[in-house]
């Protein structure tokens, strides 16, 4: 398959495991994060991409200074003298630029670079191997695996997957693709520090990658 077709059928599966369509501003990215390959559907915070950039700072990847972000609530003033010692820690523990410190004052300016919608784990041929790297997403998007070949010999994925509320799609040779399970949507969104890590790690892979995004209008 070559570059091109590949990436345009990387585009119609991921549309196909999101039920159809992607969000507005949404782009897809083949990123390896988490010793994993997967195309992922993210969307950009420009603003936030943009201030990292003039301010020199990229992906913060230390979950515990992460932690300590979540202390603060985003663009408002807290006193340093509220939190505990080990808060203090945690903050001082932070790149310049992700905490704006004033009078006794802190105020978060980091937040998420991007978000991860859903991932999709390529495969040529069904096996419980690539449920488990697809699953490795699992708590932080909606995850599918990509059947890239024939289909026959997938039943005992197929009850895999949907017992553990992963998607299945078969796409191949930029036929159109077909959702034969699909994917389980996360509950109700939780900002943790374990999911911004997760959106700093992506982050992180794509600048090293030199990505140039391609968001949907």
């Amino acid at each position: 398959m070559s570059s091109e077709l590949r990436v345009n059928t990387a585009h119609s599966v991921c549309e196909m495991a999101a039920g159809g369509s992607l969000r507005p501003g949404t782009s897809v990215a083949d990123v390896r994060v988490r010793r994993v390959r997967a195309w992922l559907s993210l969307r950009l915070n420009a603003h936030e991409v943009e201030r990292r950039r003039r301010e020199s700072f990229g992906p913060i990847l230390d979950g515990e200074v992460l932690e300590g972000l979540l202390h603060l609530p985003a663009g408002m003033p807290v006193p340093e003298s509220s939190l505990t010692a080990r808060e203090r820690g945690l903050l001082r523990r932070c790149p310049v630029g992700a905490v704006e410190r004033q009078d006794g004052m802190l105020v978060r300016r980091a937040v998420r670079p991007l978000r991860v919608d859903s991932a999709v784990v390529r495969s040529p041929r069904p096996s419980l191997g690539c449920l488990r790297r697809a699953g490795r997403f699992g708590g932080y998007a909606a995850t599918s695996v990509w059947l890239d070949g024939p289909a026959e010999g997938a039943d005992l994925l197929v009850m895999e997957a949907a017992v553990y509320g992963i998607g299945v799609v078969r796409g191949r040779n930029g036929e159109a693709p077909e959702l034969i399970v699909a994917p389980r949507g996360l509950p109700g969104a939780r900002h943790t520090s374990a999911g911004w890590l997760f959106s700093e790690q992506v982050f992180g892979e794509l600048m090293n990658a030199s990505w140039v995004p391609q968001p949907i209008l």
